[in-house]
């Protein structure tokens, strides 16, 4: 693979955050909390606005709505508050890719050390593919939660869990969740618009 070729697919396949290889849609799978009690809405906005920092392993695919082939890569994601970074590799052994950014600024490294800089993840990726990813939505949408002081249309199972959120264009359909220390954060999330697809399958949460 030539690097010009490379260096578009990194692009491509980086979203910023986040996961999932497409295998068909799920189904939901609902967690209950640990005492199986809904916990009230407003109560689990309030615990995952808490959640700042993590470490997430997993699988991210993307694939414009245009095309057939969807283009994959595992996704090992750390966040410190606002700063984060990303490191990106495969399909098929190829040579990863690491984006650290904080607010304003954003660094894409790849495997020979070469750098790319821009003020943020979604001019970076406009810059390079001309896609409009839901970059920054993202640090939010992973946690299960709306962005906040953006309208937003929301559904919910009987636990209180985010099944689908309508926000700034994007359809976000949670298929499943995990339990991490009694808190339940999303497992398979799967994103589009009338442009893109995106799925996100996060295999770990440490938080």
């Amino acid at each position: 693979m030539s690097n010009m070729l490379k260096q578009k697919w990194i692009f491509k396949v980086f979203l910023s955050v986040s996961v999932f290889l497409l295998a068909g849609c799920a189904s939901f799978h609902e967690v209950p909390p640990p005492d199986n009690t809904a916990a009230p809405w407003g109560n689990r906005v309030d615990v995952l606005s808490n959640i700042q920092s993590w470490d997430i392993n997993g699988l991210i695919a993307i694939r414009n709505n245009t095309k057939p082939q969807a283009e994959s890569a595992n996704l090992h994601w750390q966040q410190s508050r606002q700063d984060y970074q990303i490191l990106l590799f495969g399909p098929l052994g190829a040579s990863p890719v690491k984006l650290s950014g904080k607010p304003g600024a954003v660094v894409l490294e790849d495997a020979k050390g070469k750098r790319f800089y821009a003020d943020s993840a979604e001019s970076m990726l406009v810059q390079q593919t001309g896609w409009h990813l839901p970059v920054s939505n993202l640090y939010f949408w992973v946690r299960g939660l709306p962005v906040p002081n953006k309208p937003a249309q929301k559904k919910f199972d009987a636990y209180q869990h985010l099944t689908q959120l309508v926000q700034d264009g994007w359809t976000i359909q949670y298929l499943n969740y995990t339990s991490v220390h009694h808190i339940d954060l999303p497992a398979k999330i799967f994103l589009n618009n009338s442009e893109l697809q995106l799925k996100i399958v996060i295999n770990r949460w440490q938080i």
